[in-house]
């Protein structure tokens, strides 16, 4: 992410695989004191919390250079298998050859979302009954210091009793091309 409080507009989707990982956990054990290993990689100094999505321990919101090489090697480096991007638009990003091998190795699935201007071409959208989520979206929202207004319009200033967010799958050169450190390079 390149603001602190993007990923918000991904949060119907990170919020989907909790729950799945929950249910699977509950089909195995009665007993379990578990997070899902989900990162949040931030080019931010000041980084938003997201452990209202269950992104946590802390350390799981990682703060990288806005540089496209660093950030890559910290997804490599935690083995990411899905990699959720902003819709940023793609540009050229060197990354050293060892570190683009690791990430197509490791990555098997790319999605894009968006913010306020909607994907036109996305493949799937998840809906949750805004009463669920927005407490959980505002206190992520307000847990940035660099956040503003419009970091957080898309989900928090609607008027719906549900939040629908739209996604697109991609393949990895798009999201790789997608990282908001692309856009700085």
């Amino acid at each position: 992410m390149g603001a602190p409080t993007e990923g918000i507009d991904a949060g119907n989707f990170v919020l989907s695989c909790v729950t799945a990982f929950y249910d699977c956990l509950r089909d195995s054990s009665k007993d379990f004191f578990e997070y899902p290993d989900y990162f949040t990689f931030q080019t931010t100094a000041s980084p938003a919390d997201y452990r209202m999505l269950d992104i946590y321990p802390d350390h799981k919101n990682v703060v990288t250079e806005p540089e496209t090489e660093p950030l890559v090697q910290a997804i490599s480096d935690r083995a990411i298998d899905i990699l959720l991007v902003p819709n940023w638009d793609s540009s050229s990003s060197e990354i050293a050859e060892i570190t683009r091998r690791s990430a197509e190795r490791q990555i098997s699935h790319c999605y894009q979302y968006a913010g306020p201007e909607r994907l036109s071409d996305s493949d799937f959208s998840i809906e949750l009954p805004r009463h669920l989520v927005e407490d959980w979206y505002q206190t992520t929202a307000e847990s940035g210091s660099e956040t503003s207004e419009a970091n957080r319009q898309t989900v928090l200033n609607a008027d719906t009793e549900r939040i629908s967010q739209r996604f697109c799958r991609i393949g990895l050169e798009r999201a790789l091309g997608s990282l908001p450190a692309s856009a700085s390079n």
